[in-house]
């Protein structure tokens, strides 16, 4: 099945599809001029030759002796035919040659009789031999294998090899030529998807692909205009909210004087909160580029998390083995900083467990904390922005509804694999697979 995969695609299917188009031509070709030229050709040929074998014997019966060797000799140089009254050793044909049973039916037709041709060497060469009975004597008649002259099977087979030759060849370069604007688009599309937004195809070629890649290079220009739009407006929009949090802050700390010390700790929260969600919205909506990855410590990473952590009062409990790999190691800090916040989060100071293995060229972490999880007909739509469970948002476990949209807008540009599940016990596992070189 991977295989038919493999190989289902356009350019093999193409291919194949001329090539059964081209030799099918071309066998069909070969039949009917087989059948309607080379053979009544053939047979006419047998014929002409048949009547001329009749007149040749008829002619050496009446000449006399001592003109029959000037008549051997004009045979010879003008007919390539032989001829003697000598026995000839003879012997069955060891092969079917086409002109032969067409040549003794014609034989058949003048002599009246069943007539065989036969074969013998002579002179080092292949030479057919046919005996014409009469009263007198036999006479035999010979011509060399040469006198055929063109074979239509051998020249028929030449002619499908040299076509077979050609079609592969023309098949090959029609295939490239065909496939070729679609390579080249799906190679554009697949940077447009990586954030390499200059891209550009060239507008040349058939009419056709040159429409094509002109409305693909606007769609790309209109889809660069609306990024850029997008990121003045939000930036514009978190200047314009910042400004009043940083004065707000600013107040706050000019109250720090007066008693209501709770009332003063929440309104930091909810400040603190409006600026992470500021934070997170501008960072999903501009996106982030795929960068090159790099040779990194796994096990050094892991480790500078959980001890972040533990300033903060969390406890990781991991475990990894994983020898140096390349990966990129800002999107997997961000990824696993944000399934941590979320884990942490829900787990009411737990304890969340991290496992890191590597296989193959696969890096596989897994995330398991203790918190009440999430039930399985809403695992997935968490990854949506701004998506909440109920109940989830309070002054204890109230997030920006970004954290795993983020984690998943990152996993999708760098072609890496997420996966939630229930726990077994309790709590949430999060499956994070990770192609490495």
């Amino acid at each position: 099945m991977n295989l038919f995969r493999r190989l289902n695609t356009i350019y093999i299917n193409t291919g194949l599809t001329l090539a059964f188009g081209l030799i099918s031509f071309t066998l069909l070709s070969i039949l009917l001029v087989f059948y309607f030229v080379l053979s009544p050709m053939a047979d006419r040929g047998a014929d002409d030759m048949g009547g001329l074998i009749h007149i040749i014997s008829k002619s050496w019966l009446a000449l006399p002796e001592n003109k029959k060797a000037e008549f051997q000799v004009h045979l010879r140089e003008q007919h390539h035919l032989l001829i003697t009254d000598n026995t000839i050793p003879v012997t069955e044909l060891k092969s079917t040659y086409p002109f032969i049973p067409k040549l003794e039916k014609a034989l058949k037709h003048h002599f009246k009789q069943e007539i065989y041709v036969k074969q013998s060497a002579e002179e080092g060469s292949l030479c057919f031999w046919i005996a014409i009975p009469n009263t007198e004597q036999v006479v035999n008649i010979g011509f060399l294998h040469d006198r055929f002259g063109p074979h239509p099977p051998k020249a028929m087979f030449g002619i499908l090899a040299a076509g077979l030759f050609l079609i592969l060849i023309t098949t090959l370069f029609l295939a490239r030529r065909i496939t070729r604007p679609i390579k080249t688009l799906s190679t554009a599309v697949n940077l447009i998807g990586s954030g390499q937004l200059s891209t550009r195809i060239p507008e040349k070629g058939p009419q056709e692909l040159a429409i094509l890649a002109r409305n693909f290079n606007s769609m790309v220009q209109e889809i660069t205009q609306l990024m850029s739009n997008r990121s003045i407006l939000f930036g514009g929009i978190s200047h314009d909210l910042r400004t009043p949090i940083t004065r707000m802050q600013i107040a706050l700390e000019l109250l720090e004087s007066f008693d209501n010390t709770e009332l003063i700790a929440d309104m930091r929260n909810d400040l603190n909160e409006m600026e992470l969600l500021i934070q997170n919205a501008l960072e999903f909506v501009k996106g982030m580029d795929k960068h090159r990855a790099f040779k990194v410590k796994i096990n050094k990473i892991l480790n500078e998390l959980a001890s972040d952590y533990a300033r903060q009062k969390h406890t990781i409990d991991w475990q990894s083995n994983c020898n140096p790999c390349k990966v990129e190691i800002n999107a997997l800090r961000r990824v696993l900083c944000n399934l941590l916040d979320n884990a942490f989060r829900y787990s009411n100071n737990e304890p969340v467990n991290l496992n890191c293995t590597q296989e193959k060229n696969t890096l596989l972490i897994h995330i398991i904390d203790q918190g009440p999880g999430i039930p399985e007909d809403k695992l997935n739509a968490v990854f949506q922005p701004f998506y909440r469970l109920d109940n989830s948002r309070n002054k204890n476990t109230g997030g920006s509804g970004l954290g795993l949209a983020i984690v998943q807008q990152l996993c999708d540009i760098h072609d890496w694999k997420i996966e939630l599940l229930p726990g077994k016990n309790k709590g949430l596992e999060v499956k994070l697979k990770i192609p490495i070189n």
